[in-house]
């Protein structure tokens, strides 16, 4: 009886927790359409030095003489604008994004800045594979500071050999900072503390914080030396080093070198609002999850990646990049069952927005 009573327990506890964490994710993903709607700049359609419409404003008829047909008049469309007469409401000047990206040659300044991605890693039969739905806990590119929130959501795949759980959660609040010392010295530092889990049962050793500090010395205008650490905290990794070289137009004005290991990146631009690069990184993280009868188990799935992207600037000063990539060394180990299976290469196709 009391084992009956225990069962209905926990089930009814498991489909409130799984209640909660779907309103969870259905409030942040409306949060992050909201932030994204927000984030575009619509100011090109606003007209020229105009007053403020109100609701209840007459409608002014057409002078005499333009009341009749209109198809026979002409209407000259300026070539251009003058800057200082776009982007304003009522008079007040509003905030307006650069249509272009930062030069090639801007400073190495920012480690990890604001992303949201979806990707797809196909996986059946004994090949592991996912479909997921990630942000990253750090501000844009173009802040200083702020407190950052990030959720990520992941439909997993075989192998058929070990019996995952259908999906997989991250919910995540940090902070990062970001600053300058003269010409010479700027850093970027961030935490955060998140849980990671498939919230089938107790998510206590899915809590995980994880953070970075890096710095980079400007010593030249084309040449950044960079070292830090990033604290991943995971099961095959806790500390990664940082460290590496921003070498800026190596080859000519549009390519940039950032060989900075753990990600290291080589970009070519194509125009001031496209370009394109090949990319490195460590893909995976480690999950609290609930195995057959109610066992709790530690899983961690590692992966290397090499990425090709093209990346556009949006009208709003976002980054939206497509990539494909070799996914390769893939791993997957359990902490408690010691378990661990090796997958085939792969590929991955992800879908990114950056800011």
């Amino acid at each position: 009886m009391h084992t009956i009573q225990s069962s209905e327990g926990r089930s009814l506890l498991r489909i409130a927790a799984q209640a909660l964490t779907l309103a969870i994710a259905c409030i942040a993903g409306f949060s992050a359409d909201a932030r994204w709607s927000l984030a575009q700049d619509f100011s090109p359609y606003l007209t020229v030095d105009s007053p403020a419409l109100g609701m209840d404003s007459p409608a002014e008829p057409l002078p005499n003489g333009l009341a009749g047909d209109l198809g026979d008049l002409n209407f000259e469309i300026p070539d251009s604008i003058p800057t200082s007469k776009l982007r304003r409401i009522d008079g007040a000047p509003v905030e307006s994004y650069p249509m272009h990206f930062p030069k090639p040659d801007a400073k190495y300044r920012v480690y990890r800045s604001s992303e949201s991605t979806i990707g797809y890693m196909p996986g059946d039969g004994e090949q592991f594979g996912w479909l997921d739905f990630t942000s990253m806990p750090y501000i844009a590119s173009t802040q200083s500071s702020g407190f950052t929130t990030a959720m990520g959501l992941h439909l997993l795949s075989g192998p058929n050999s070990v019996p995952l759980p259908p999906r997989l959660w991250d919910f995540v609040l940090g902070y990062q900072s970001r600053n300058t010392f003269g010409e010479k010295l700027s850093y970027d530092l961030a935490t955060s503390i998140g849980v990671y889990s498939d919230f089938e049962d107790s998510a206590r050793e899915g809590v995980r914080p994880l953070g970075h500090a890096v710095g980079s010395l400007h010593s030249r205008e084309t040449l950044d030396w960079i070292l830090g650490v990033d604290y991943v905290n995971r099961d095959d990794f806790k500390i990664l080093p940082v460290m590496g070289f921003s070498w800026h137009h190596p080859l000519g004005e549009r390519w940039r070198f950032d060989l900075v290991y753990p990600r290291p990146r080589i970009q070519y631009a194509w125009s001031e609002t496209s370009r394109v690069y090949m990319s490195g990184s460590l893909g995976g993280g480690t999950w609290d999850i609930e195995m057959p009868q109610e066992i709790d188990d530690v899983m961690t799935y590692r992966d290397y990646r090499l990425l090709f992207g093209h990346e556009q600037l949006t009208p709003g000063g976002n980054i939206a990049a497509t990539e494909i990539g070799l996914v390769f060394n893939r791993q997957l180990q359990m902490r408690h069952s010691l378990q661990q299976v090796e997958f085939d290469d792969a590929f991955v196709f992800r879908m990114v927005a950056r800011r």
